[in-house]
């Protein structure tokens, strides 16, 4: 009997990220599957562009014949493959991590029609990356699990970038005095 792969962090992301926001990345394994079907199918389990819990799934459709579910597959006619395998989740938490993300992607986070569906396909300096949020303290984040280490770091150089004493940076400094912002 062949024994299932042991799964390998494909990044050494865990624990604060430098600089002054006080932001953790965490890299989490994501057991995801693809469920393939016609637009009308994934219609009815979720709108296209939404990310929603469903019993104790997550379900993100970002595209019009795929949607991504992690944990137990909802009832419905769709071809599954299991996809967990080529990608790598990271958590990206703090007082404005959702605020931290929005500088660098190439999307506006806080547009209405993504703050109300609070999940995006966008890209993030070179990286093309699946985000989601359920509080703009703690987001999700899914890139190709062959750039995960590169990702990691990239967020990292982003986070010593930040300069507090820019007053037109966004996120907004750290006041002096202020409580510990860490996540």
């Amino acid at each position: 009997m062949d024994e299932a792969p042991e799964i390998t962090r494909a990044s050494d992301a865990a624990g604060f990220l430098p600089g002054p926001l006080g932001l953790r990345l965490d890299e989490t394994f994501l057991p995801l599957t693809a469920l393939n079907a016609g637009p009308g199918a994934l219609d009815m389990l979720l709108p296209f562009g939404q990310m929603r819990q469903h019993g104790g799934s997550l379900l993100l459709r970002l595209w019009p014949g795929t949607a991504w579910c992690s944990g137990p597959v909802p009832e419905g006619r769709y071809r599954t493959a299991d996809i967990g395998h080529g990608w790598t989740q990271f958590r990206l938490r703090g007082v404005e991590a959702l605020q931290f993300l929005d500088l660098y992607t190439s999307a506006d986070l806080f547009a209405p029609q993504i703050r109300q569906a609070r999940c995006i396909r966008t890209r993030l300096g070179g990286y093309d990356c699946t985000v989601w949020w359920h509080s703009t303290r703690d987001v999700n984040l899914v890139v190709s699990r062959s750039a995960a280490q590169s990702f990691a770091d990239h967020l990292r150089a982003l986070a010593l970038r930040h300069d507090i004493a820019d007053p037109s940076t966004d996120p907004r400094p750290v006041p002096p005095g202020a409580p510990d912002r860490r996540g």
